[in-house]
């Protein structure tokens, strides 16, 4: 029971609050839930330990192109959840666990919070269409420069196609601009 002792102005009011029922899932919600339940990259994902599926594109371009090699220094545009990073520090050996080939460098990039991996580095909340972005990679890479900038970074979409696409074509064009300032000459864009 509550009592106002300083006023008799002063009321009490009890809050009553429920809590709702889980909201029903949308039919694109169901058949995406559906999809990656039966999605056999999901499970190898989970049974190799990568942070998603994306994982097994970059190995499977990577047999296909011979993009990555021991001791490479490689931005990884886009890194978040950071599943292409743990790829990465197996390929360049960033963690020197292969003592007869070159240790290699790792850096992710992102503007979402990426929880953290042994044998990279990760900037979160960098947005890299920004000159300032671009200036604490060649900061952070071992010489100023990279061998590979990988990207598989895309806007949200907002709905509204022209806008949707416009984004796409700034990111694509700050991604040359960060290639033209930090890749190697003969290095790989991706």
């Amino acid at each position: 029971m509550c009592r106002a002792r300083s006023s008799p102005l002063l009321q009490c009011r009890i809050l009553h609050t429920t809590q709702g029922a889980p909201r029903a899932k949308t039919g694109a919600e169901q058949q995406w839930l559906s999809r990656q339940q039966s999605d056999p990259y999901v499970k190898a994902a989970h049974t190799q330990n990568y942070r998603c599926r994306s994982a097994f594109k970059l190995l499977e371009m990577d047999k296909e192109h011979k993009i990555l090699q021991p001791g490479d220094r490689v931005v990884d545009c886009g890194a978040a959840p950071g599943a292409w990073s743990q790829v990465l520090v197996e390929k360049v050996n960033s963690l020197g666990q292969n003592p007869t080939v070159s240790v290699g460098f790792v850096l992710g990039v992102d503007l979402l919070h990426m929880t953290p991996l042994e044998g990279a580095i990760f900037l979160s909340k960098c947005d890299l269409t920004e000159a300032a972005t671009h200036r604490r990679i060649i900061d952070l890479l071992p010489s100023g420069e990279a061998d590979v900038i990988l990207s598989d970074m895309a806007p949200n979409a907002s709905g509204i196609k022209e806008l949707d696409h416009q984004r796409l074509v700034n990111m694509c064009l700050s991604l040359l601009d960060l290639s033209d300032a930090a890749l190697r000459p003969g290095g790989s864009f991706l």
